[in-house]
C-alpha cells in the first residue's frame, strides 16, 4: 500500500504562481485518487506574506479562502501567519481554511490552548491511521509581545509523537516550519517521526534526507514547486520505503479556475481599502540609500514620535521607493514601506551606538543586501536618525567616521545605556553585531509601515524631515536642510 502525502510550503502570496500551482497539484492529486490511491495534501506555513496588497487588504483572508478551494487537510501557521497577522484575526484565517489547523507549540500566554488551533489530528485512511502534527519557530520575545506562548518545537515533539503512539497511529507524520537543520534536529532529539515535511529556509530539495530512521524534505519556495512524497507500507502498516520528489510548477500551467473564483471575489473591497488615504503630499518625499534623506528621515521621525526613547535609529532599506506629490493612498505607502518589520524599543550602551553608526556610513554595510528576517527591500541604505545629530570628520585616511553623537544636544557617554527605538530586523539580522548585545527589549504592536500611514499627515511632518540630521565637514552644525 501507498499513501501519497502533497505538500506546499512558503507560498509567500505569490498568488500567480499559487493558482498554478493549484491547477497542477489538483490535477496530480485527482489521477492518483482516481487510480485508488490515499492521497493527504498539506500546507507547511507562509502561506501569506503582507507584502502582498491583497493579503495586506484582506489580512490574509483571500489566502485563506483561496486554500480551502485548492483544499488541503492541513494548515500549519508558519512565522509570516504567527508573527504578522493580529492574533485577533487568527480565528477567521483557521475558519475560512476550511481544514486542521496546526499550532502545536503556540497557546495563549495563560498557556491555554487556542480553540482554532489541533495539537494533532489522526487521518483514518484505508484502515491506516496517519497521526500529524505541525510546529512553527518559537520566536519567544515577538510572540510574548503578542501574549502567544510560544512552546520548545521539539518537546512539543515528543509529547506529541508519545501521544500519537499511546493512540495507535501506524504514520506519524510532522509538518515543520521550523527550516531544514531545525528538521534535522527534530529527527536526531524525537524518536517515531516516519517523516518531516519542511519550510521556512526555502531548500530546494530533490529528493528527501534522512536522519536516524526519519525521512525530511522540502520542496523550494513562492510556489514555483510543490512536493510529493510517497510512504510505503508493508502487510502490517508499517513504513517500509520514503520517496521525495519536487513537482515543478510551469508558467505557461493555467489558473486553478476555484481559486480565480476565490482571487476575484474578494477585489472589490481589497480595492477599497487599498485606496484609502493617508496624506496629501505638497511635493515629492524622496528616498536615498547613499546618504540621509527626506522620506526615510520622516520614517524615523514619525517612530521616535511614537514610542517611548531616547532616539530613532532606522535603516533606509525599509522603503523601497519615493512618493510623489498628491494624495497618499494606503497601495502607495504598502509599495514604499513593503517589509513587516514592527518597532522596538532597546537599551544600547552609547558605545555599541557608535559601533553601529560607525558601520553604518560604511558603504560595503548600507550598500548590503537585506535578506531574511521578513526584509522585503533591496539594499539595506543608510542609517537614519530622530532626536540625535551625527558628526561626522575626515580621517587621517581621507575616510569619513563619526567623532561625535550628540542626543538632547548631549554627547553620549559610552558607558549609559540609552533606549533606542528600531525595528526588529536591525536587531534580529547578523548585519550589526552591537545590536545582538541589545537589553530590556520591547516590541511594539503596530507594523512599522502602520504607524508611518497613521502620521503621515501630521503638521509640520515634511519640514521638520528636511533638517539633517548628520553633520559633515565644512558644513555649518546645525540647520542644514535636505532637498
Amino acid at each position: 500500500m501507498q499513501i501519497h502525502l502533497l505538500h506546499v510550503n512558503d507560498v509567500h502570496s505569490q498568488l500567480e504562481s499559487y493558482m498554478r500551482l493549484g491547477w497542477q497539484l489538483r490535477s496530480l492529486r485527482s489521477s492518483l485518487q482516481a487510480a485508488g490511491h490515499v492521497v493527504l495534501t498539506f500546507d507547511l506555513g507562509d502561506l501569506l506574506d503582507r507584502v502582498r496588497p491583497e493579503t495586506e487588504a484582506s489580512m490574509g483572508v483571500i489566502n485563506a479562502d483561496m486554500c480551502a478551494k485548492l483544499g488541503v487537510d492541513g494548515w500549519v501557521f508558519g512565522n509570516n501567519e504567527g508573527l504578522t497577522i493580529p492574533v485577533a484575526d487568527w480565528p477567521i484565517l483557521a475558519e475560512r481554511a476550511h481544514t486542521i489547523v496546526f499550532g502545536t507549540n503556540l497557546k495563549q500566554s495563560t498557556n491555554v490552548p487556542f480553540h482554532f488551533f489541533h495539537d494533532y489530528h489522526i487521518y483514518e485512511v484505508q484502515g491506516v491511521r496517519v497521526g500529524v502534527f505541525g510546529v512553527t519557530p518559537n520566536y519567544r520575545l515577538p510572540y510574548d509581545m503578542l501574549k502567544v506562548h510560544a512552546e520548545d518545537p521539539y518537546q512539543r515533539a515528543q509529547d506529541i509523537v508519545a501521544r500519537l503512539q499511546a493512540e495507535d497511529c501506524d504514520i506519524v507524520v510532522c509538518l515543520s516550519h521550523l527550516g531544514l537543520n531545525a528538521d534535522h534536529a527534530m529527527a536526531n532529539q524525537v524518536d517515531g517521526i516516519d517523516v518531516i515535511l519542511g519550510g521556512h529556509t526555502h531548500q530546494f530539495m530533490k529528493a528527501a534526507e534522512w536522519t536516524r530512521g526519519t525521512a525530511i524534505f522540502q520542496p523550494g519556495k513562492h510556489a514555483r514547486v510543490f512536493g510529493h512524497t510517497t510512504l510505503t507500507l508493508d502487510a502490517s502498516r508499517r513504513v517500509t520505503d520514503v520517496v521525495s520528489r519536487a513537482v515543478p510548477v510551469h508558467l505557461d500551467t493555467p489558473y486553478d479556475e476555484a481559486m480565480l473564483a476565490a482571487y476575484e471575489a474578494h477585489m472589490p473591497q481589497v480595492q477599497s481599502v487599498l485606496h484609502r488615504q493617508a496624506a496629501a503630499l505638497p511635493e515629492r518625499l524622496p528616498v536615498d540609500y547613499d546618504d540621509e534623506s527626506v522620506f526615510a528621515n520622516l520614517l524615523a521621525d514619525v517612530l521616535y514620535d511614537e514610542f517611548p526613547g531616547d532616539f530613532s535609529l532606522m535603516m533606509t532599506g525599509a522603503l523601497n521607493a519615493s512618493l510623489l506629490p498628491g494624495p497618499i493612498q494606503l497601495e502607495h505607502l504598502l509599495g514604499a514601506c513593503p517589509t513587516p518589520t514592527r518597532p522596538i524599543v532597546v537599551g544600547l550602551k552609547g558605545s555599541e551606538i557608535y559601533d553601529v553608526l560607525r558601520q553604518g556610513i560604511e558603504r560595503e554595510t548600507y550598500a548590503r543586501r537585506g535578506i531574511g528576517f521578513g526584509f522585503r527591500g533591496g539594499q539595506i541604505g543608510y542609517l537614519v536618525v530622530s532626536g540625535a545629530t551625527i558628526v561626522l570628520s575626515n580621517g587621517d585616511d581621507g575616510e569619513l567616521f563619526v567623532s561625535e553623537i550628540r542626543v538632547q544636544d548631549q554627547p553620549i557617554d559610552p558607558d549609559t545605556i540609552y533606549r533606542v527605538i528600531t525595528c526588529e530586523y536591525l536587531w534580529l539580522s547578523p548585519v550589526f553585531a552591537p545590536f545582538r548585545q541589545a537589553r530590556d527589549i520591547s516590541y511594539q504592536p503596530p507594523l512599522v509601515r502602520e504607524v508611518l500611514f497613521a502620521r503621515l499627515h501630521d503638521e509640520g511632518r515634511l519640514a521638520r524631515a528636511k533638517t539633517r540630521r548628520y553633520v559633515r565637514p565644512g558644513r555649518r552644525a546645525e540647520g542644514e536642510r535636505l532637498q
